[in-house]
């Protein structure tokens, strides 16, 4: 084995400058295209709402056909709601679906700048919408439009 002086190790044991001023690039680079997109808490919170959305519509869904009643989707200017009789202006807590991890009225209001078209339809116990019609939904924000639609005939929902 070849042995290696100290002298030769401590020139290998670095990194050059070069090196050092592309990682520090990089790091400039992606953090001026990342930190904005965290600053702008309004979008970050429709992005989060859209799919609370979603997922809001697959549990009244899976709720109708589980329990074999209509569940009623209202969405006003608002709000969206879940309940077993039709309320376009998600006022009737009384008939309100459940929400499974807090007990109460799953209802959840528009974040700020938050805005959709306001409808009201039911799933059936068979998971169809009614009337038995595709479904859009619409959701706007500062900068972010996005589309919920449910599928005639399945329910499917996306």
């Amino acid at each position: 084995m070849q042995c290696l002086s100290a002298r030769y190790l401590i020139k290998m044991a670095g990194f050059t400058l070069i090196e050092l001023i592309m990682v520090m690039l990089l790091v400039a680079i992606l953090s001026f295209t990342a930190i904005p997109r965290f600053a702008n808490r309004d979008t970050f919170d429709a992005r989060g709402f859209f799919d609370q959305s979603v997922n809001m519509l697959r549990f009244a869904q899976k709720t109708a056909v589980a329990q074999r009643r209509a569940v009623f989707v209202n969405i006003s200017n608002s709000a969206i709601c879940l309940s077993y009789v039709a309320d376009p202006a998600c006022t009737d807590a009384a008939n309100g679906v459940p929400e499974p991890s807090r007990n109460t009225w799953f209802l959840k209001n528009f974040p700020n700048g938050v805005s959709a078209t306001a409808v009201s339809f039911a799933f059936t116990p068979l998971g169809q919408p009614n009337p038995n019609q595709q479904v859009n939904i619409a959701l706007a924000a500062t900068g972010l439009s996005q589309n919920i639609v449910v599928e005639r005939e399945t329910g499917y929902v996306h």
